[in-house]
């Protein structure tokens, strides 16, 4: 019986599913990011008066995001590129941004929003989350177990 070889040339290169992921990290996510800040700033922003936390929680957000997007870039040219180490910098990207998603959840409470607006906020803000961590959680199992990311990336395995 001979072995599968997954390493092989036909899998080499920045192709398929893994160009996606460098499209997505380089320019769709900050994008989505930075679309996300202005609309929620222009929301927001006939409010930042009477309720001083929510210019807190853009603040907080808005840095972060901002933050996370340059992280994106970094980690979707450095796939892009195949730089070496990428692999585990993108996967550091992905592990930052489910911590955040996660910690994004409190922030309404944490900044001192009252009651009423921590309740509208909360469900758009626990289906945003689920679905983020659900892409986060499916783009870092891609980077474990691709056969395409092992034969691009020799160091993919470590770290």
């Amino acid at each position: 019986m001979t072995a599968i070889n997954t390493t092989g040339p036909q899998y080499q290169g920045v192709q398929g599913w893994l160009l996606l992921l460098c499209i997505n990290l380089a320019v769709l996510d900050p994008l989505a990011a930075l679309l996300n800040l202005i609309v929620t700033t222009s929301a927001t922003k006939p409010f930042f008066e009477q309720q001083p936390a929510f210019l807190r929680l853009l603040l907080i957000n808005g840095t972060c995001s901002i933050g996370l997007a340059v992280f994106s870039i970094y980690a979707g040219i450095s796939l892009w590129r195949v730089l070496p180490r990428a692999v585990i910098v993108a996967r550091k990207y992905l592990s930052i941004a489910l911590f955040y998603t996660v910690v994004s959840l409190f922030l309404p409470t944490l900044t001192g929003l009252p009651e009423n607006m921590r309740k509208e906020i909360a469900g758009a803000g626990l289906v945003n989350g689920v679905v983020t961590v659900a892409y986060l959680s499916v783009w870092y199992q891609y980077l474990k177990r691709s056969r395409r990311v092992m034969a691009t990336y020799p160091d993919s395995s470590s770290g």
